[in-house]
């Protein structure tokens, strides 16, 4: 049996993808009781919370991209 090139990345990826849905799913939820009871500051911050983690789950490496991009705009270093 050959081991070489077992780095992880696809159970590290598999976790991250499980615990972020559950995240989200319990976002939602919460949005909508937020929602129902017209409290739209919560509201507005969950749904933002949301797309962040949605970014990192479904989109790491464009987020990681987009982080450096941003570190790179603050602090002017390339």
């Amino acid at each position: 049996m050959n081991i070489t090139g077992i780095t992880g990345d696809a159970f590290k990826d598999w976790i991250i993808a499980i615990m972020g849905n559950i995240f989200i799913v319990i976002l939602v939820v919460r949005s909508v009781g937020y929602y129902l009871r017209k409290e739209w500051g919560e509201l507005v911050g969950h749904i933002l919370v949301a797309v962040v983690v949605a970014a990192i789950v479904y989109f790491p490496d464009q987020f990681v991209t987009f982080l450096k991009g941003l570190w790179t705009l603050f602090t002017g270093q390339g």
